[in-house]
């Protein structure tokens, strides 16, 4: 009898010591759900291009909202938190500093290449991901050394350097193109190297690159670049410009000049219903690669929402917010599939995501580059002021 009741009684304290760890245990879990998760999204936000981040951040912030309502990530709601580096390019670092500082466990972006090289040290550092939105050459992911990879920056946005070789295989043994100009920002260093990607293909192929011009941030004037041009008498002229102002600007004054006959080529900055409405007509018969056409049906859930929450904007939809969906996508997926928010366990399983469908189809990481594997670019034709898919696929 003995021996059965101190059998009862031990049975009885393990399972009062069990409750007792499982309340403890419950109330820690609703501690946790009073922290939000915080994810840092840095854009260029303000200015004449505020269009880029505010888009994005918009987009991220409807998606998040969703999020919350059905019960957020790891049962804890999850807080989009942005700074704004617009004013100057530096700025990006103490952006990222202090998103760092205020806890944020990832970050999406930055929105172009020149932040990219200042923040992978700090993302380092302090062990945070971030994955760019914007970031479309494969130098900027890349150390010193130009062959390691930065280990916790990432990239959504596909290498439009890819897309600019394609365009040019495809306008030298498509077209016939034997004669190109390029129109160069010369201190962006992502129109840089989609320059020199574009022209080193073309003069392979062996193609003649007849002018090479060049242009600083935020310039409206370019009749001096645009009148040597057309003395070179190029049969195309490639601007990949990090912002439609300066292509709609550029378009009307080499109309301007008397051109009949040089065809314009770009990308997807292009793509932006308000560079129609300024230079649509000079535009005519240009052609655009893109990864995406945001006019695609795949896009009109996001769309529908955005413009019900946000036509007070007056900023269109664009594919560099779509791309910072699918970053977040991608922490989202991180977070989730780990049940950790620790910065090392979610740069693993970031480098690891492979057949992850995001919102422009499907993503995987590309480990050597830290970019989206398998990526078909779309060719696209301005028509009657609007963007036209050709239905042509170039890789």
């Amino acid at each position: 009898m003995v021996c059965t009741n101190m059998k009862k009684r031990i049975v009885s304290i393990v399972l009062v010591l069990v409750m007792a760890l499982g309340l403890m245990s419950s109330a820690s879990a609703e501690l946790d759900t009073q922290n939000p998760i915080k994810i840092g999204f840095e854009g260029w936000c303000s200015g004449v291009d505020a269009y880029f981040g505010i888009v994005a951040q918009k987009v991220m912030e409807d998606y998040i909202e969703q999020v919350n309502e059905n019960g957020g990530w790891l049962g804890r709601k999850v807080e989009l938190i942005t700074m704004d580096y617009s004013k100057d390019f530096s700025e990006c670092v103490n952006a990222t500093n202090k998103l760092i500082q205020m806890g944020c466990v990832a970050i999406v972006g930055p929105d172009g290449d020149p932040f990219a090289p200042p923040i992978a040290p700090l993302l380092e550092q302090a062990k945070v991901p971030a994955i760019g939105n914007g970031i479309v050459t494969p130098q900027s992911t890349l150390k010193e050394d130009g062959v390691t990879v930065t280990p916790y920056l990432f990239r959504t946005s596909p290498l439009a350097t890819d897309g600019c070789e394609a365009l040019a295989r495809y306008i030298y043994n498509e077209l016939g193109a034997r004669t190109v100009a390029t129109l160069t920002e010369k201190t962006n260093v992502q129109s840089v190297y989609m320059t020199e990607a574009f022209e080193k293909t073309f003069e392979e192929l062996g193609g003649k690159v007849v002018a090479r011009e060049g242009y600083e941030l935020l310039a409206s004037e370019f009749r001096a670049q645009l009148t040597n041009i057309m003395m070179a008498d190029p049969e195309y002229l490639f601007m990949p410009a990090a912002a439609h102002k300066e292509v709609g600007n550029a378009a009307k004054q080499l109309a301007q000049l008397g051109n009949e006959t040089i065809k314009w080529l770009g990308y997807d900055c292009w793509v932006f219903p308000e560079l129609l409405d300024n230079a649509g007509p000079e535009l005519e018969g240009s052609l655009i690669f893109t990864a995406a056409d945001i006019e695609s049906e795949m896009f009109d859930d996001v769309r529908a929402l955005y413009e019900s929450k946000h036509s007070d904007l007056n900023m269109s939809l664009h594919i560099w917010a779509i791309y910072a969906l699918d970053a977040l996508k991608v922490i989202e997926n991180a977070i989730l599939t780990t049940g950790s928010t620790d910065g090392e366990v979610l740069r693993d399983a970031i480098e690891n995501t492979r057949d992850l469908p995001v919102t422009t189809g499907i993503f995987t990481n590309n480990p050597a580059t830290h970019a989206p594997s398998g990526v078909v670019w779309n060719l696209m034709e301005i028509k009657g002021s609007a963007f036209v898919d050709t239905g042509i696929r170039i890789q």
